[in-house]
């Protein structure tokens, strides 16, 4: 019986991924994730691309992550992403709206940006710094020696959908649903007829 696969079988090195400085700017992270795109509709590159780039401090420790879900819900202006803002929102369309109109108004502003053009959008939001829509990575939990099944659990519980695996401290690599359903397909394909 052979032994059974690790995380470090099937995880991505860390070294694959784009990086980016906190200090960076959403349109420094637009160019890297444009050309990523490119190459994966072209199939020109001889590595794996990613939709998810890594935040640095200047330390080059890693401290982040940004996608390109991150950069688009960057777009929308922070206001409108407080979730009493959201609530007021409803309430306003509700039949009590005339009774808040004073909340109303606050809503009416922070919604305003729905009415505007996307360039302008865009112009107005594209200034933020990485550090500002960026999403903090947590403590790696992972483990090169872990099984996979540890992997999944920690995916799902943390929902995170990309798992950083340490080794002693230091990040060698990302365990996320493309390789997790790689190796589903390599396990249990045959038995489904499925081959690669």
């Amino acid at each position: 019986m052979a032994e059974e696969k690790r995380v470090k079988d099937i995880m991505v090195p860390i070294e694959e991924y784009d990086k980016v400085n906190v200090d960076s700017q959403f349109c420094d992270v637009l160019s890297i994730l444009k050309r990523n795109y490119e190459n994966l509709k072209t199939g020109q590159s001889g590595r794996r691309l990613h939709r998810t780039l890594f935040v640095t401090d200047d330390d080059n420790t890693i401290v982040g992550r940004i996608s390109m879900y991150d950069l688009i819900r960057a777009l929308v202006p922070e206001p409108a992403k407080a979730p009493e803002v959201s609530k007021a929102y409803h309430r306003m369309l509700s039949s009590r709206a005339l009774r808040v109109a004073e909340e109303v108004s606050e809503v009416q502003e922070h919604y305003k940006w729905l009415q505007s053009s996307f360039m302008e959008l865009v112009k107005q939001e594209a200034h933020k710094k990485i550090r500002d829509i960026m999403k903090p990575v947590q403590k790696s939990v992972l483990r090169e020696d872990d099984r996979i099944n540890q992997a999944i659990y920690v995916i799902f519980k943390e929902d995170v959908r990309q798992q950083l695996v340490h080794r002693d401290g230091k990040i060698v690599g990302v365990v996320n649903l493309n390789v997790l359903f790689a190796e589903l397909l390599e396990t249990v394909g045959p038995e489904c007829q499925i081959f690669w």
